[in-house]
């Protein structure tokens, strides 16, 4: 090795090493202490998602069924369970929150080399690729999505996904074509179907925009081959999705819906501000009362992400660079690019998104414009990047950047006086938008503005003075890159939330009592309706442990799979469209139909009982003084199994008027959507059921009818469920609506539920045979030439 090459190594080598010194630092409260994440979606699906995971592969079980959502559903159908993510493997070997603490940090070196990567394609100095991958990487929305994974798994992958089809693209070959696909299919297996599609889409758009991809006509098929690769990857997690969706409603059901989690106008700010409207001490993020008066999310009572802060460097450097190539048409085509995704991402504040959701038909499946914020961040760090080379390369525009900086420095000072000096902002903005804001809110959201404003003022001046320093490059880059991160670790490091992982392994009271309650091995379903709202303040528990400790104590969905239990409650979108039907009725289907589907628990905020009470028949109630939690054991309940006597009706809506209305069939009556008349049974008892041991894709029921009758299994009516009678297939019926019959004559008779998830096979096979096929001939490619130039 020559001394350019050995100089030109430890030069890589070095960079590798600050990165890796910028990522421990940013993230040193998670590395040196024992907490775990649990914020959002950590606590209320990943946890409970991956436990059930490995506790059936443990036990050599795929998890084709998952019973404790929604009365049961699809695991592999539903995107976001991740269920072919390789990061899953750590499961089972390490503590649940241990496994999913090192997924979650894994990703933030992930996005930062995948992002360096990706602008050094592009010829930007290392410099600044690693300034761009720090403004990805520790971006507002990659911190907070700590608290949703599968979204923060599929955005970290991202920029090394759309690297290695540039690769592809420049220069087509097998081996690139297998490392770029696996890129995109570690996108859907993830879990994050709407991040999958719009990497696809990326593709598209780097193809057409790159300078270096060749001639158009190999774009062309250089893009459909990539693309098509991927697909074939991903099959194992796209067939059983597309199933899924064909038969269900997965995601939004209408424009309302899927613009829930808009990003609102005023959060716009935040990019190049930082999180003004957060409480970094007290909630870690926006507080409730915030959310709802000023920036709502279609009825939640938290933001999706609690910041969007992208630096105020890296908008300087994005804006240089923009101005000092204004002349270029790719430099247009890239900002119509992020303008139309800023635009998707503000949802229902402008038309866009209804627009797509109206004229692209696979788009309706997707909720949440925010989640698109990943897309935005990672543009403006690309053209963070582009700037750094355009500004401050040999011979760059200095000026620009010097200009650019003054132009931000200026307003933001002017902002930061004036709200500091007269509260110009409080009172001119904020109070005609929430006349009656408290005093301690008021005075906390203004000194947020004063301390943002003053912060991107002095951030925007020094960016300007630094770029002056033409003669010493080496000391100004490793400057920009240590205020770009320095800005990101002030304003999101704050915001990423640890708790106690004794949480996860500590059974709640309500919990032992069931336990206590039920015979071993019986399996008893919950619910509880428990609205979003404050925590009550536990002494020595900061307000996120008090959150999470009430949340698991309410058995919140789908918490409670974590102690074994089943849920009532959807969470998951794979839930039926059945089940959702009867659920139009909140208070009926907490004191009636949710115990006559087999509900045996309900948990509940003390104050609601109160209204409940008259409504439902409770066998026994427990109260949890100190959260505000009652829990009610049904008198009513149905048992998970049992056998009806049929009332036949024509279709579902004529038995849904039956189930909704005023006053519900006998319980040992079950209404049947029936394709023929069925027997009619007397009245009195039909006979006893036993279940055998088995798993939850198959069930076994020993039955002993007295009359012809129907046997109900009170889990959620599915396509992928096949039922046996003594061997020989029968249909299944739709029974109460919601689950599941299978008729039966008198006598003895062995009964057997089979579930398989509906494209699951398929899926495997065409996933199975593409890896292999790309693998091995990747191998024949590298052996066949060797062979040919060994012979004589």
């Amino acid at each position: 090795m020559s001394d350019q090459e050995r100089g030109a190594a430890v030069g890589r080598w070095g960079w590798v090493a600050v990165a890796a010194l910028l990522w421990g630092l940013f993230f040193f409260r998670a590395f040196s202490t024992s907490g775990v994440f649990m914020g959002g979606d950590t606590l209320r699906d990943f946890y409970p998602m991956r436990h059930y995971w490995a506790s059936r592969v443990l036990a050599f079980e795929f998890p084709d069924w998952l019973p404790y959502d929604g009365l049961g559903q699809s695991f592999p159908g539903i995107f976001i369970t991740g269920t072919f993510h390789p990061m899953l493997w750590l499961h089972l070997v390490l503590p649940l929150g241990l496994a999913a603490k090192v997924t979650l940090l894994t990703c933030f070196p992930l996005a930062l080399g995948g992002t360096y990567a990706l602008v050094r394609a592009w010829e930007v100095p290392r410099a600044g690729a690693l300034f761009a991958g720090v403004t990805f990487a520790f971006c507002g929305y990659l911190v907070c999505s700590t608290g949703n994974p599968k979204y923060l798994q599929a955005a970290s992958t991202l920029p090394g996904a759309l690297w290695l089809a540039l690769r592809f693209l420049r220069q087509p070959g097998l081996p690139r074509l297998t490392l770029a696909g696996m890129g995109l299919a570690l996108l859907a297996f993830a879990g994050d179907a709407q991040a999958f599609v719009m990497a696809n889409a990326l593709v598209v758009c780097v193809a057409a925009l790159d300078p270096h991809a060749g001639p158009w006509r190999r774009r062309a098929g250089a893009c459909a081959l990539l693309i098509l690769a991927g697909g074939l990857l991903a099959a194992p997690q796209l067939l059983p999705a597309a199933a899924l969706t064909a038969a269900s409603e997965p995601g939004a059901r209408s424009l309302g819906e899927a613009q829930r989690f808009s990003l609102h106008p005023l959060r716009l700010w935040e990019l190049f501000l930082g999180p003004f409207l957060a409480d970094a001490e007290g909630t870690q993020g926006i507080p409730y009362a915030v959310v709802t008066h000023l920036v709502p999310s279609g009825g939640f009572g938290r933001a999706w992400v609690d910041s969007v802060y992208l630096g105020v460097p890296a908008c300087v450097l994005a804006l240089a660079g923009g101005v000092a190539s204004v002349r270029r048409w790719r430099t247009w085509a890239f900002v119509a690019l992020w303008a139309l995704l800023l635009a998707l991402c503000l949802g229902d504040a402008l038309p866009v998104y209804g627009w797509a959701y109206h004229l692209v038909p696979f788009w309706r499946p997707f909720r949440y414009p925010e989640k698109l914020v990943p897309l935005v961040s990672l543009g403006l760090a690309v053209a963070a990047g582009l700037g750094w080379k355009r500004c401050l390369g040999e011979g760059g525009a200095v000026r620009a950047v010097v200009g650019v900086g003054l132009l931000v420095a200026l307003p933001c000072a002017g902002l930061a006086l004036a709200e500091g000096g007269r509260q110009w902002w409080s009172e001119h903005w904020l109070r005609p938008r929430w006349p009656d804001v408290p005093g301690p809110v008021l005075q906390g959201l203004s000194d947020n503005v004063v301390a943002t404003a003053a912060t991107a003022a002095l951030l925007a001046f020094a960016c300007a003075a630094l770029a002056l320093l033409r003669e010493r490059p080496v000391p100004r880059g490793a400057l920009l890159v240590a205020l770009q991160w320095g800005a990101l670790m002030r304003a999101n490091e704050p915001l990423y939330q640890l708790s106690p992982a004794e949480l996860l392994s500590t059974p709640p009271p309500f919990v032992e009592h069931i336990r206590a309650a039920v015979p071993p091995g019986e399996r008893v379903r919950v619910a509880s309706s428990l609205r979003e709202t404050a925590p009550p303040r536990l002494p020595g528990l900061s307000y996120n442990d008090s959150l999470h400790l009430t949340l698991l104590s309410a058995l919140a969905p789908d918490m409670v799979a974590l102690w074994g239990l089943d849920s009532a409650n959807e969470y998951l979108p794979g839930v039926s469209s059945r089940v959702r039907q009867l659920k139009v009725d909140r208070m009926q289907w907490f004191t009636r139909l949710a115990p006559r589907l087999g509900t045996r628990f309900l948990a509940c905020a003390t104050s609601e009982y109160a209204a409940l009470a008259p409504r439902l028949s409770a066998r026994s109630t427990i109260a949890e003084p100190v959260l505000g939690l009652t829990l009610v054991e049904y008198a009513d309940s149905m048992p998970r199994v049992y056998l009806a006597r049929p009332e036949c009706v024509a279709d579902r809506d004529a038995a849904a008027r039956r189930m909704l209305s005023a006053t519900l069939p006998p319980p040992d009556v079950a209404i049947v959507e029936c394709t023929a008349p069925l027997p009619a049974a007397p009245e009195g008892p039909l006979g006893p059921v036993r279940v055998a041991p088995g798993t939850p894709e198959h069930l076994t029921l020993e039955v002993e009818a007295r009359a012809p009758a129907v046997l109900v299994v009170n889990d959620a009516l599915q396509p992928g469920w096949r039922a046996t009678v003594d061997g020989q297939d029968v249909p299944i019926l739709p029974a109460n609506v919601a689950v599941r019959a299978v008729a039966v004559p008198a006598g003895r008779h062995v009964v057997e539920l089979h579930y398989r998830t509906p494209g699951l096979t398929a899926g495997l096979v065409v996933g199975a045979a593409a890896w292999l096929g790309l693998l091995l001939a990747c191998l024949g490619t590298r052996f066949v030439p060797r062979r040919r130039q060994a012979a004589p």
